[in-house]
């Protein structure tokens, strides 16, 4: 039985439901399992063979807990989810492998470059990849930098995010110290799933037009085969020296391609590249018993498009 377990599971229900129909079609006996603060409130845990209460990930009991939880259920692979605990696992990485549990994770030195904006601007330029201009303090902005896009340096989605067009308009920000100014920069947008295995070889990328975008998540995107952005992302990746699941994103303005954002993890628009040819549950599962995986660049179908939408669940 491999068992994967789920942090922060929420509404990841197309994910995990990507995992079961792969691994299940291969005929692997598998096993999947969640956690959540809410787990009744939890949409995904109706789709998840198991689903357990943790603390919130800033709770001081809460590595303890999912380690335990972990060494209980025999899990083999632990697939966070929620940035604000990358670190911390990455922090206790040993004590989850001493109780037979691989976290799929990228070590610290690339999650503090990714999950930073800061950092990844800093990353960006020192690589010589073009990336828009980003200030770090308020007070180095002037009115020919506008208009510019006001990023938190930490979190994810699309919060605190605010296009500022005139310069009077930062004095109504919040929180300004804890921020990042980006030039504003139109275009095209794209998301790249990137996969890479143990030794940060990339596996995938699968550009991904994102269509249409709520709260952060993409709802319409369709995958296009551009070999210029894969080749780039896959550049980027191997410099970066990540492991596993990310996403990268970049816009393209028609003149020029900059890159802007590090995810470690999944993207909410994964099941995407999933289903047009990148099995990532069974590339994740070879690559966690130690099986060859080969790259497979440019492997899946162009122009497949995915437009999601809300179902409920009844208790």
């Amino acid at each position: 039985m491999f068992t994967i377990l789920f942090t922060a599971v929420g509404r990841r229900v197309g994910l995990i439901e990507a995992f079961r129909n792969s691994l299940k079609e291969k005929g692997i006996a598998l096993r999947l399992i969640g956690v959540d603060p809410e787990p009744h409130l939890a949409p995904a845990a109706q789709f998840l063979d198991g689903i357990y209460p943790v603390p919130k990930a800033d709770d001081d009991r809460y590595i303890e807990v999912l380690s335990m939880l972990c060494e209980s259920e025999r899990v083999d692979v632990l697939i966070p989810l929620y940035e604000p605990e990358f670190l911390r696992l990455d922090a206790e990485r040993d004590r989850f492998q001493a109780v037979g549990t691989r976290v799929l994770l990228s070590e610290g030195r690339v999650l503090r470059i990714s999950l930073d904006k800061w950092e990844t601007w800093q990353f960006f330029h020192r690589h010589h990849i073009k990336t828009p201009k980003t200030i770090k303090d308020i007070h180095g902005l002037t009115a020919a930098d506008m208009p510019v896009m006001t990023k938190p340096r930490f979190g994810m989605g699309s919060v605190g995010l605010r296009l500022v067009k005139r310069l009077e308009e930062l004095e109504f920000l919040d929180d300004v110290q804890n921020m990042v100014f980006q030039h504003y920069v139109s275009g095209i947008e794209y998301t790249m799933d990137v996969l890479a295995d143990f030794d940060g070889k990339v596996i995938s990328v699968v550009p991904r037009e994102r269509l249409m975008v709520r709260a952060g998540e993409v709802i319409k995107s369709r995958t296009v085969k551009r070999p210029d952005l894969m080749d780039q992302c896959k550049r980027i990746v191997e410099a970066l020296g990540a492991i596993g699941p990310l996403n990268l994103q970049c816009i393209d303005t028609g003149n020029e391609v900059y890159w802007i954002e590090i995810n470690p993890r999944f993207g909410g628009g994964v099941p995407l590249t999933i289903r047009a040819g990148v099995d990532y549950p069974y590339l994740i599962y070879r690559i966690c018993t130690g099986q060859p995986v080969e790259p497979m660049l440019g492997e899946f179908q162009d122009n497949l498009t995915m437009l999601r939408y809300d179902q409920a669940v009844y208790l």
